[in-house]
C-alpha cells in the first residue's frame, strides 16, 4: 500500500508564524520571563533582600510590632525605589508595593483631624485641664494646608505676647497636606523627615504620622482653625 502525502510547507509555516498563533507563546514566555527577573532580583539569595534584611534589623531589633508598621514602611518604601530607580519600571513598583500591602498590617486610611488632635492630646500626656499647641493654616488654594503640634503651648517662646501664628515654626510637628487629604511634607520631632531618614517611632500620634507621610494614611480637615484652637486649649465639662 503506498500512501502520498502532499504537505504545503511554506503555507505551513506562514500559517504557525500568524501573529493569532505567536501571541500566546510570545505572552508566556514574555511572562515567565518577567517572573524569572522579579525573582531573582527580590529572591532568596537576591542583593535585594540581603540589603533590605539588613535594614529592617538595624531599625526594628526587637521585631516588627504595629506601632512599627509606619516607620518599616518607610525603610522599604526607600528600598523599593533604590530598587526600581535603574529600570524605572512602573510596573514592577507597582506589582511589589501591592505584594507588600497585602502582608503589612492594617493602618486607618483616613484620620480626621479632629481625632488626630485627640491622640495629640493623649500622646503629649495633657490633661484635658491642660494645653498644647496646635496651629491649623488652610491653604488659599482650595483645600489642604498645614498643621503645626507641639506638647508645649508655647513652643520656643515665653512670652505670652506672640501670636499663636508667629510661633508655628517652633512646634515640633508640622503636617503639610494637599486638598485630598494627602500628606507632602512632614516635620517631625523638630526634623524634616526625608527618605534617607529614620525617625524614632514610639507614640500612636507618630506611628499615624509616619503612615500619613508614606502615603497609608489621608488627613481629612474635618473642623476650622478655630476649632483646633479650642481643641489644644484647657478642657472644662
Amino acid at each position: 500500500m503506498k500512501i502520498n502525502i502532499n504537505i504545503d510547507l511554506e503555507a505551513s509555516i506562514a500559517a504557525a508564524l500568524s501573529p493569532e498563533k505567536l501571541q500566546p507563546i510570545l505572552d508566556k514566555h514574555i511572562t515567565a520571563a518577567i517572573t524569572s527577573a522579579i525573582d531573582d532580583a527580590t529572591g532568596y539569595r537576591s542583593e535585594f533582600r540581603k540589603a533590605l534584611t539588613a535594614q529592617v534589623s538595624e531599625a526594628l531589633p526587637h521585631g516588627l510590632s504595629v506601632s512599627d508598621v509606619s516607620k518599616f514602611q518607610h525603610i522599604l518604601n526607600a528600598s523599593i525605589n533604590e530598587f526600581v530607580q535603574s529600570s524605572n519600571s512602573e510596573a514592577i513598583n507597582a506589582a511589589l508595593k501591592k505584594a507588600i500591602a497585602n502582608v503589612m498590617p492594617d493602618v486607618p486610611a483616613i484620620v480626621k483631624m479632629s481625632e488626630l488632635l485627640k491622640m495629640a492630646r493623649e500622646s503629649f500626656h495633657i490633661e484635658d485641664s491642660g494645653a498644647f499647641y496646635a496651629f491649623y493654616e488652610a491653604s488659599e488654594y482650595g483645600g489642604g494646608g498645614h498643621l503645626y503640634l507641639d506638647e508645649d503651648a508655647r513652643p520656643g517662646s515665653a512670652s505670652p505676647y506672640k501670636d499663636r501664628g508667629d510661633i508655628k515654626y517652633s512646634a515640633n510637628f508640622r503636617i503639610a497636606f494637599n486638598k485630598e487629604g494627602e500628606v507632602y511634607a512632614l516635620k517631625f520631632d523638630k526634623k524634616d523627615v526625608t527618605p534617607a531618614s529614620r525617625p524614632t517611632v514610639i507614640t500612636p500620634l507618630e506611628s499615624v504620622l509616619m503612615s500619613m507621610y508614606v502615603g497609608r494614611t489621608r488627613l481629612e480637615a474635618d473642623i476650622d482653625d478655630d476649632d483646633v484652637e479650642s481643641a489644644a486649649q484647657e478642657q472644662y465639662d
